[in-house]
């Protein structure tokens, strides 16, 4: 049973002709650990005939060297963004060796930190600050956490999809309609939680000497009965230090002046650590809450692209929300790419419901019962009798998962106009046996195996099925990796300033 609310909504974007001239412009970023064959992190550089990791379109590194990350383009179907995130896998692992990926969101065992080589990006000033800001990311959290991989799913509507809405959509329009759209990414997270949650037991080595309220399963695991994703969980890649700046998005400027204030704000914990190493080497960006717009940890966050050297909150002040990274998404260790066709459309259903559905302002109380409401579905989703809390009252999961399942139907029915296909896919999910957290659980019990053990035999299959199919033409994309090497070198030779002076210069945009 769908709302009133909502049935109006969606009727009124259908008489607009919303659907018949809907444009998606839809891209992904899937984040790897590279692994050796007896499931140890790597220890070899990000491999040269993948392009340079700072120059690359296509082939980049997070936290570490051995943390690969693959960015696509945008495409206008899913079909199309799948296809090209299949490509690259491909052509990755065309490059590897005898290494695989870790096909898992929680990473490999650890023996200890050291063996977690930061990423390098040469010695142009650029590099050396991306390099900077990952060695204050080891300093403020540690380099396990880091490891965390997961998919970043960049979504953005075309303007002529806008004018169905507005005949004249100028940007403080977009921006109310992207910031509606984050409210209710928010307030229904659950659902994503639930279904593409896959990270439910982790090895005992990633909470290194860290406070957790885990149970231990078997001999050398972590886990909860009922999780669905640990690592959206406060063990996971999360920062209770940014609890501080009460980041809203209501209103663009609001959330723009949180961000500046938490880079500008030193903290003791982080005065602490000092900006310069003992050779007097920058060892962070800054002492604030955040050294950078993108140490905000969240499960979705506004974006604009730019120049290379542009700041992040000066580009969404200055032009306005460009497109929306939703980030809360774990890999699935079942699909070679971490993420299929299906649930791609299930991630348009989804969004396009968060950008039709009323999506009044989120007072203060309503943003706390959203990081409840998360908090209680990342430890206990698989739980039969959840509550969820809507409006200060404790909702039942299941009468919740009823309207919102049924208004996502009819979300995927009317997307059928713009692209058939939708409401297969949407059925196709629903209809799944188990969801991934639950078939992770079952798996490793069944088989009676460890967290790292299982997960290496899984990676493993995962491998030989890319290296069975690995004959592709790759030429674009060796084209690019060559012509990515050349704009190192180009960057290198022309290194310009002093580091702690560019530094400080990047630190002056703000």
């Amino acid at each position: 049973m769908t709302t009133d609310a909502f049935k109006g909504s969606l009727k009124a974007h259908q008489e607009k002709g919303f659907f018949k001239n809907l444009k998606i412009h839809r891209g992904i970023e899937r984040e790897s650990l590279r692994v050796t064959q007896k499931g140890n992190i790597s220890q070899k550089n990000h491999p040269e005939n993948l392009g340079s990791p700072l120059t690359s379109k296509d082939i980049t590194t997070d936290f570490a060297e051995a943390l690969v990350e693959l960015v696509t383009p945008t495409f206008e179907s899913a079909e199309e963004l799948f296809d090209h995130l299949s490509l690259l896998h491909k052509f990755l692992y065309s490059e590897m060796g005898e290494e695989i990926l870790w096909n898992f969101s929680m990473p490999c065992a650890f023996r200890n930190e050291k063996e977690i080589r930061i990423a390098e990006y040469g010695e142009s000033n650029s590099g050396m600050l991306k390099h900077i800001y990952r060695k204050g990311l080891r300093l403020r959290y540690g380099s396990i956490m880091q490891c965390v991989s997961g998919i970043h799913y960049n979504f953005s509507l075309s303007k002529d999809s806008w004018s169905v809405l507005n005949s004249d959509p100028n940007q403080d329009f977009i921006n109310k309609k992207y910031l509606g759209m984050i409210r209710n990414i928010k307030r229904n997270f659950w659902f994503l939680l639930g279904r593409l949650g896959a990270s439910p037991i982790t090895h005992e080595s990633y909470l290194l000497n860290r406070e957790h309220s885990l149970e231990r399963h078997h001999t050398n695991d972590l886990f909860l009965p009922n999780a669905t994703s640990l690592r959206m969980s406060d063990v996971g890649y999360q920062s209770s230090v940014q609890d501080s700046l009460n980041i809203s998005y209501n209103n663009l400027n609001e959330f723009l002046d949180a961000i500046v204030r938490g880079i500008k704000t030193p903290i003791k914990e982080f005065k602490d650590i000092g900006l310069l190493d003992k050779n007097g080497l920058p060892q962070q960006i800054s002492t604030g809450i955040l050294q950078i717009e993108n140490e905000l940890y969240d499960i979705v966050r506004p974006k604009r692209t730019g120049p290379s050297g542009s700041r992040p909150a000066t580009l969404l002040k200055n032009e306005g929300i460009e497109y929306l990274e939703l980030r809360g998404i774990d890999v699935n260790p079942f699909i070679p790419e971490g993420i299929d066709e299906n649930k791609i459309k299930l991630l348009d259903i989804y969004i396009i419901h968060s950008l039709i559905s009323e999506s009044p302002l989120a007072s203060d109380e309503e943003i706390e019962e959203i990081k409840t409401n998360q908090k209680t579905v990342v430890r206990n989703g698989r739980s039969k009798d959840l509550k969820l809390i809507r409006n200060g009252v404790p909702i039942p999961l299941l009468e919740l998962k009823a309207t919102f399942h049924a208004e996502l139907e009819q979300t995927a029915k009317a997307l059928d106009e713009y692209s058939e296909g939708y409401l297969g896919a949407f059925h196709s999910e629903m209809n799944a046996d188990f969801l991934p957290g639950e078939k992770i659980m079952n798996e490793i019990k069944s088989q009676n195996l460890s967290f790292q053990d299982y997960g290496l035999a899984q990676s493993k299959k995962i491998a030989e099925e890319h290296k069975l199919t690995s004959n592709q033409d790759f030429s674009e994309l060796i084209s690019a990796a060559e012509t990515s090497l050349k704009d190192l070198k180009n960057l290198q030779e022309n290194a310009g300033m002093d580091i702690n002076k560019y530094v400080e210069l990047y630190n002056s945009k703000i």
